[in-house]
């Protein structure tokens, strides 16, 4: 052997590691990009202060309204379900920054930026160097993650619990506590309970992933934490329930089970029912318009799944604590006791992030053994419909365009005019039109039918002769055929003069209307009995409240 071969394999051990600080050095630099790249882009949907949409409006007439006392003791008003800490929370906010939209969204878009931090650390912990990048960067880009930091909604608050406790969870297994760190985690639960009522499920789903994993393994550690900390949450769990059924009025809990009953596996059981509506649940947290908004969501629905297997491999733990969350709220949503769609699910991405991003590292490193081009080929296929989904709905995430339409409005009215105002429109027309000079006097509102499609058209017939029609749309998903129906009888019994359209994040668009009913021609062309209507939806179902009425007393400190 020479001495050139003898120096090298002396410096070979030195090389590697030098290598291994600089991929190290560079890993780091990618997690801070992509950390900064999510703070970014929340930042950017928080400022931008976007119109309130109906269900905010609507929380934050409570928080705005009720007296103290009534906000953190009893039901609320107008049908809204929110966490006793978040409502407090959202009221000292407005007492220190005034009544303003950004006051409102201040608490969820700090839990947003909180998120982001405490993800990075879980992702680390969990999954490969490139796996928690490949996660973080789905997290950082994620539209549900960006959107709901910039919501008066609890969502979030949600999404930080789930994190925080999956994070707690894994430092109770992976560290060797004392009782004194097993206690303060377990009182942890009763702190959360008063921010995110999804917290419930997360905390019972951490529990059973515990119990499996000590089931196989008998490990002391695992043993302490069940009988000492997961009991501490069961507790604060029933005791959330309990706050959770008296914060809802028999009306409110009525009105929840329609509108979501397709969260709930449908009745009767029929197996083939069963599957597809479980299917349904998973695919959903991919594809959902207030989720991840995913193209091809079954393919990521798969990749999670390998995800899962992969996690095993490398840590039961890991996997356990994963699988136990959803599999509890699915548990909950069979026994119709908590829905799993749309925005109630979205507490669960982290855990589909992880899933997916494991998987996806997966795939890298064996098309990688083949060549480095195809490794870095796949990881691009992967994150293509994560970037895709960003690009189509970037910030800010405008849903109803209150403050727009009303101010073209504004710009466009003439003396006489006649202003209507569909049904559930009327809550953000109400709450921002007294800023464009437009009070609750100066409008008509819609009428709300649950069951017969006919009767939107019945409604506007009284305005045949008007010259002069303002037509005010947007609210209601679940109306956007009816409201099409409406619109285009319009059109066909008078001529449209004015139009403005303004693209909608979940509702496709919504629009302010200016309609010439004055002809006797058009007029005489069909009617609202004869005009074809579309079906009355069912899923969800229309729900006719009381303050969708004109007449509803909207001053909600005031006794009654």
């Amino acid at each position: 052997m020479g001495v050139v071969e003898v120096a090298a394999k002396r410096n070979a051990p030195q090389e590697k590691a030098m290598a291994r600080a600089a991929q190290s050095f560079y890993q780091h630099r990618m997690m801070l990009l992509f950390l900064l790249l999510g703070m970014a882009l929340r930042v950017w949907a928080y400022v931008r202060d976007t119109s309130l949409y109906l269900d905010e409006v609507l929380l934050s007439r409570n928080i705005l309204d009720l007296p103290l006392s009534h906000l953190l003791t009893r039901p609320l008003m107008l049908d809204q379900v929110a966490p006793r800490g978040f409502l407090l929370m959202e009221r000292l906010a407005v007492l220190l920054f005034g009544p303003s939209e950004m006051a409102l969204r201040l608490l969820p878009f700090g839990c947003s930026i909180a998120s982001i931090v405490l993800f990075r650390r879980l992702a680390e912990r969990m999954l490969t160097a490139t796996a928690a990048a490949i996660a973080l960067f789905l997290f950082a880009i994620g539209v549900p993650f960006i959107r709901f930091g910039a919501e008066v909604k609890q969502y979030e608050c949600d999404l930080l619990a789930a994190i925080l406790l999956l994070l707690l969870t894994l430092n109770l297994v992976e560290h060797e506590a004392s009782t004194k760190r097993l206690l303060t985690i377990g009182l942890v639960g009763f702190v959360v309970i008063w921010f995110s009522q999804a917290s419930v499920l997360m905390m019972a789903g951490l529990g059973i992933g515990l119990a499996i994993k000590w089931a196989g393994s008998r490990d002391a550690q695992t043993r302490r934490a069940l009988l000492t900390t997961i009991p501490l949450w069961a507790s604060a769990s029933l005791l959330a329930v309990v706050v959770g059924f008296r914060s809802m009025t028999p009306s409110t809990r009525q009105f929840m089970n329609e509108f979501w009953a397709g969260a709930f596996l449908p009745h009767p059981l029929q197996w083939w029912n069963a599957a597809s509506w479980t299917g349904s649940r998973f695919t959903e947290l991919f594809s959902d318009p207030t989720l991840l908004r995913y193209r091809w969501p079954l393919a990521f629905v798969l990749l999670a799944a390998l995800g899962i297997i992969t996690i095993w491999r490398r840590s039961r733990t890991a996997a356990c604590l994963l699988c136990g969350p959803p599999l509890v709220a699915l548990a909950a949503a069979v026994a119709h006791q908590y829905p799993w769609r749309g925005r109630l699910a979205f507490w669960m991405l982290p855990v589909a992030i992880i899933a997916v991003a494991s998987a996806a590292d997966w795939v890298r490193s064996r098309a990688s053994a083949l060549h480095p081009i195809a490794g870095a080929i796949v990881v691009s296929a992967i994150l293509t419909p994560p970037v895709m989904a960003l690009a189509q709905a970037p910030p800010s995430y405008e849903l109803e365009y209150h403050r727009a339409m009303l101010s073209y409005l504004q710009q466009h009215r003439q003396a006489g005019d006649v202003i209507y105002v569909v049904q559930l429109q009327e809550v953000g027309t109400r709450f921002y039109g007294p800023q464009y000079g437009l009070q609750p006097s100066g409008w008509i509102t819609g009428v709300c039918d649950a069951n017969d499609a006919r009767s939107y058209l019945r409604d506007v017939d009284r305005f045949r002769g008007v010259a002069r029609l303002w037509v005010l749309t947007g609210s209601g998903r679940p109306l956007g055929k009816v409201h099409d129906a409406v619109r285009n009888y319009l059109g066909t019994i008078g001529v449209r003069e004015d139009l403005k359209t303004f693209s909608s994040m979940t509702l496709g668009s919504v629009s302010i209307e200016l309609y010439d009913l004055s002809d006797p021609t058009h007029l005489g062309t069909t009617s609202a009995e004869k005009f074809s209507v579309p079906a009355m939806p069912r899923d969800p179902k229309i729900g006719c409240r009381e303050w969708t009425n004109p007449g509803f007393d909207w001053h909600l400190d005031t006794p009654r």
